[in-house]
């Protein structure tokens, strides 16, 4: 049965026709081993894909007095899986999925995610990143207007946590803090209006902007939408029937970062005054002017805290101005120590 290889003796080597017959067991014995473990592998992902809720969710904006976002059930298999409902990756509502939500508060940035939930493993569904700001009348102090949000179901409102890093308001006093200007006919300060105001802009980014590491905001805002004559005839108070802000930037990739390109022309009034970046941070926050478009002299507020005393000194209108991009130290914001 044995013989001696290379003409050494004391060396067994295996005879051809036996040697043979062991590779083609051997080479058997693997493929079925690989084909038994394929099929279980095959088995393992079907089964951890029926077990997740599959199917579509319909996410609505819906335009009215009250400008709300509602989530709705499309088409939903696997009617015992458990959905969740996250926000800026915060997890704020579990549900079945069958019941519709109506959400208030939340702004250009948050981004909207429902996952499927089985055990320990998890199923992406759905996700939306929100383009326009809701109404948010429930939440009057400014900084609570980022921090939270609102969550209607059939039974009522669920007031959820959607941003617990930081908490902020950044409010603009147009032409300062006495008697407003406005080609020489004055008329009562309107006092400050909140970044929270429809006819601003402010949406969250995830990526570099100007050069200033994420989580950073983009903020345009307007200055005379109280002076109706200089705004179309629209005023603060107003419900806007369209985002304002929203078209009048671009973002172009350097390569480095994400620069903002502003559109001033007259398709974006009346939001295409002031365009900023804003970093929030618990010691100090950073402000970043990338253009100012706007003749008045506006003061801008962070936290109650002056953070620009006059925009005038950037602005174009101005022959002496201090030429933007200019970055400036600003107030810190408030940072909750638990979610």
């Amino acid at each position: 049965m044995f013989d001696t290889a290379d003409g050494e003796s004391g060396v067994l080597g295996v005879s051809t026709p036996v040697g043979v017959t062991l590779m083609v067991v051997i080479v058997v014995l693997l493929a079925t081993l690989v084909t038994v473990t394929t099929t279980d592998l095959a088995r393992s992902t079907q089964d951890s894909a029926q077990v997740h809720g599959v199917g579509t969710f319909d996410v609505q904006f819906l335009e009215s007095g009250n400008d709300s976002l509602r989530i709705s059930p499309d088409t939903l298999r696997n009617e015992d899986s458990t959905y969740v409902l996250e926000v800026n990756d915060n997890r704020v509502y579990r549900w079945d999925g069958h019941e519709p939500l109506e959400f208030t508060c939340l702004y250009p940035g948050d981004h909207i995610e429902i996952v499927s939930k089985e055990g320990e493993t998890t199923y992406p569904v759905r996700d939306y990143r929100m383009e326009r700001g809701l109404s948010c009348e429930r939440i009057r102090a400014l900084p609570e207007k980022f921090e939270y949000a609102y969550i209607e179901d059939q039974t009522g409102l669920d007031k959820v946590r959607v941003q617990p890093e930081f908490t902020f308001g950044i409010e603009i006093d147009p032409d300062g803090p006495d008697d407003d200007n406005f080609g020489g006919s004055y008329v009562s300060d309107v006092g400050k209006i909140p970044v929270t105001n429809q006819f601003h802009y402010i949406r969250k980014y995830d990526k570099s902007i100007e050069g200033v590491p994420p989580p950073v905001w983009v903020i345009v805002m307007t200055d005379n939408v109280h002076k109706t004559g200089n705004a179309g005839g629209l005023n603060w108070t107003d419900d806007p029937d369209k985002a304002y802000g929203k078209d009048a930037y671009t973002i172009q990739d350097t390569g480095s970062t994400n620069e903002i390109d502003p559109i001033t022309d007259s398709s974006t009034e009346p939001t295409n005054d002031i365009y900023m970046v804003f970093k929030p941070g618990c010691s100090g926050s950073r402000l970043k002017i990338i253009d100012v478009v706007a003749g008045y002299n506006n003061r801008i507020y962070v936290n109650g805290q002056v953070a620009v005393s006059d925009t005038y000194d950037y602005s174009e209108y101005n022959t002496s101005r201090t030429e933007p991009p200019v970055e400036l130290n600003a107030p810190a914001v408030n940072c909750p120590t638990s979610p």
